[in-house]
């Protein structure tokens, strides 16, 4: 009920306005929306990040959130995966005497080895409960094109508009849940001041780098697609997957699928299948050999692929050298599915997920030229199962190697 309300008292303020929705391909510029909101924020700012790095990218993040405290933000807040985010605890600690909050989920107790596999995927920043951006990037340097190595090809989706509602909400869901902690954390005086400065000195050669730049004063809406019928999904009540495989049962005509992991369950390749069957394209892009972060999932999805690909499944292979990381999906040119869902068992049954979904041509044929984009970088694998790198003796063992473990490793990919 009280979701209902907020929604309905949201709808009555903004006049009944579509969403207004951008896709941030390029790394660059988003990063910079994440600077512009958080600058802009009067009310409210809230986080949900999988992974944080100790890097310029995620202090400079955190250091944009003491400075959003400093002007009168009354509430700035963060939730970090327990397992996963490498903040400093001086770091933590100088956030705190800011009056940014911090909470972890699941953090590693023996009192819930449940929760030692059940993590918060999500990737989120929601401002004034108007405006959010999510997607695939966690904070790290690799995700904004900034490694000195490898870098993730990823995109995230702004939206501005009444669907944020349901994103705040399901922030504050989380926030007060017994699946978040707070975060007790004790250092010196010195060390905080350290962490201050660190955090200064990040946000400052992030700036005098060219990356980003402060007081912008630019309106991500201005000129964004206006979409009538967006959703903030969440697994608060149906589980993301769920509606991802309502989504794909829909289709009529064509299915497109970018997932840096495609590691199918049982039900989503029986589904598939029937969808081939009954005349609906079906293209799938996802990581090659050469591309991917992780040999384990690449080991899963080589496992189905031959399968599929006689089934009539077009598959696309990234070639890398940097590893595809963006997660969408396009139903019959005009459905849109943008967010931190994988195509694998761990998002499906494990994992806290987002999406956003919209229904609107345009922003499908956006999202389309996008992932074609991808595609001109990728080789095409024939219903043999032919194409993609060339594996190496060496790798081919490895495989070998890894396929023995699938049976156990698979549901946790």
């Amino acid at each position: 009920m009280r979701r209902i309300a907020i929604a309905v008292a949201l709808t009555l303020a903004t006049s009944m306005r579509a969403d207004a929705v951008r896709i941030l391909d390029d790394p660059q510029d988003a990063l910079q929306a994440r600077v512009d909101v958080i600058q802009q924020a009067q009310k409210d700012v809230g986080l949900l990040y999988f992974l944080a790095r100790n890097d310029r990218v995620t202090l400079g993040v955190l250091s944009l959130l003491c400075d959003a405290r400093r002007r009168g933000v009354p509430r700035v807040r963060v939730i970090v995966d327990g397992s996963f985010h490498r903040i400093p605890k001086a770091v933590l600690a100088h956030l705190r005497d800011e009056g940014v909050e911090i909470r972890v989920y699941h953090p590693m107790q023996l009192r819930h080895p449940s929760w030692w596999f059940r993590r918060m995927h999500e990737k989120v920043v929601i401002v004034d409960s108007a405006r959010y951006i999510t997607g695939g990037r966690n904070l790290g340097e690799a995700y904004f094109g900034l490694a000195k190595k490898k870098n993730y090809v990823d995109r995230d989706v702004y939206v501005d508009g009444a669907s944020a509602v349901d994103a705040s909400e399901h922030f504050e869901e989380l926030w007060s849940s017994i699946h978040v902690y707070e975060l007790h954390v004790r250092v010196s005086d010195e060390e905080k001041k350290r962490a201050a400065v660190a955090l200064s000195d990040a946000l400052n050669a992030l700036q005098l780098g060219g990356v980003i730049e402060r007081d912008t004063h630019r309106d991500w809406s201005d000129g964004a697609i206006e979409a009538d019928a967006v959703q903030f999904l969440d697994d608060d009540d149906t589980r993301v997957g769920v509606r991802v495989s309502e989504a794909i049962g829909a289709a009529r005509k064509s299915i497109v699928i970018e997932s840096p992991y495609f590691v199918p369950s049982k039900s989503l390749r029986t589904l598939l299948e029937k969808k081939l069957r009954d005349g609906v394209e079906v293209t799938v892009l996802t990581n090659s050999l050469r591309s991917t972060d992780g040999l384990l999932p690449q080991a899963a999805y080589l496992k189905y692929r031959r399968r599929l690909a006689r089934a009539g499944v077009a598959f696309r292979e990234f070639k890398g050298p940097d590893a595809l990381h963006a997660k969408s999906i396009i139903i019959d040119g005009k459905v849109t599915l943008i967010g931190s869902y994988n195509i694998d068992p761990r998002s499906q049954y494990l994992n806290t997920e987002v999406m956003c979904l919209a229904e609107d041509e345009e922003l499908a044929r956006t999202l389309r030229a996008s992932i074609d984009g991808h595609v001109e970088h990728a080789w095409a694998i024939q219903r043999a199962a032919r194409g993609g790198p060339r594996i190496s003796r060496a790798m081919s063992l490895r495989l070998w190697a890894v396929r023995l473990l699938l049976p156990v490793i698979e549901p946790q990919l």
